[in-house]
């Protein structure tokens, strides 16, 4: 299993598209899901993360992986106050109501 963050794209974007690429794999084994998220990963935060405390669930990792999107978040809003233009956040927002609509789904 292999699967790149690329360079323009967020952790959130990244972990979305994970998930919806793993969802229908039956007996998915949880160390091959955080080594390759490991591997792929762009944000060294969340790897470091994943490396010392590894995730028992992939629900667990995505909740882990929130920290670090609000994080990454964060700091786009602040890099873009700094250059004096509009923050973006509606991306988190609507990440927050796919997982609800996901999660009911199940």
């Amino acid at each position: 299993m292999q699967a790149i963050q690329e360079k323009e794209k967020t952790l959130q974007d990244y972990l979305t598209h994970f998930s919806r690429a793993t969802l229908g794999i039956k007996d998915l084994q949880m160390s091959a899901v955080v080594t390759t998220i490991m591997n792929g990963t762009q944000n060294r935060s969340f790897k470091m993360s994943l490396s010392k405390n590894s995730p028992e669930s992939i629900q667990e990792l995505l909740r882990k992986g929130d920290i670090y999107i609000d994080a990454e978040e964060a700091e786009r809003v602040t890099k873009s106050l700094h250059e004096g233009g509009e923050p973006e956040t509606n991306k988190r927002k609507f990440h927050n109501n796919q997982r609800v609509r996901d999660d009911k789904e199940k």
